[in-house]
């Protein structure tokens, strides 16, 4: 089951009823408007193509390749920290953020997973939680992705803006980027890449030794 896709200034979202999702949300002005407005021209280019020279049968696949392709140029320019705050590194910040992700655990979604990077946030989320388990048809007051990222970014807006004074300033990105985990192959990725990704940016050598990354123990 899917809804309708919730477009972005840069991407759509597709909000597949009850998936597990892949979630970053990032500091506001972590990345330059030249930067994201470049890669969002080549994004499209690239779609331009597949729409014309791909199969039918084989066009999911290759949008689905290329908005890995988009990800992972995307979250290597968050890692090399060029450009904005990197405030998520004082651990008050990352407290708090932290807080908001677990504050919803088991209502909205079950979390896998997170970690917080110097001005950004991945999340791994299993919203099968919000699922009716007799026959898995989404019950009635279900709350899409959408929804629950706005209340997530908006309380932690605000307490993180209370403890580091910054009463009145913009914290988060209004964007965020989600991808939905397709397999229990693609699930396992997504769990090596939250573990690898403070190592792979220099943070530390293990990603146990970061305080501010989680996953679930069924993954370690």
């Amino acid at each position: 089951m899917t809804n309708k896709p919730e477009y972005t200034r840069y991407l759509p979202h597709y909000h597949h009823i009850g998936a597990t999702f892949f979630v970053t949300y990032r500091l506001d002005g972590s990345l330059p408007k030249s930067f994201l407005d470049s890669l969002s021209l080549w994004y499209h280019a690239e779609l331009n193509k597949i729409e014309a020279q791909v199969p039918s049968s084989e066009k999911g696949s290759a949008i689905y390749m290329l908005q890995r392709d988009y990800f992972r140029k995307f979250d290597a320019a968050l890692d090399q920290c060029l450009c904005g705050p990197t405030f998520l590194k004082d651990p008050a910040a990352a407290n708090k953020a932290i807080e908001q992700l677990t504050r919803f655990d088991g209502e909205f979604y079950h979390l896998k997973g997170y970690t917080i990077m110097p001005n950004h946030v991945h999340a791994l989320m299993d919203f099968s939680v919000q699922l009716d388990p007799k026959d898995g048809t989404s019950k009635d007051d279900y709350k899409n992705l959408d929804y629950v990222m706005n209340r997530i970014k908006g309380a932690s807006s605000r307490y993180i803006n209370m403890v580091l004074d910054r009463t009145g300033k913009a914290c988060w990105q209004r964007e965020y980027h989600d991808r939905y985990i397709r397999d229990h192959r693609h699930l396992l990725a997504s769990v090596d890449y939250l573990k690898q990704n403070v190592v792979s940016a220099r943070i530390c050598k293990h990603w146990k030794e970061h305080p501010f990354t989680w996953v679930s123990e069924e993954f370690w």
